[in-house]
């Protein structure tokens, strides 16, 4: 059984604060999730 350790190359381009590509992808769907709700809830609060 091999198992394939993340290479630099593999890492091309991520910041330093995430391990993959996918832990990125979730970050910023959840920033964004987040940002809607704000949004969302400062419209309610001044309309």
């Amino acid at each position: 059984m091999i198992i394939k350790e993340n290479s630099s190359q593999d890492r091309d381009g991520l910041p330093p604060f995430v391990n993959s590509w996918k832990q990125l992808y979730i970050l910023l769907i959840g920033m964004l999730a987040l940002q809607i709700v704000l949004f969302y809830l400062f419209m309610t609060r001044f309309q």
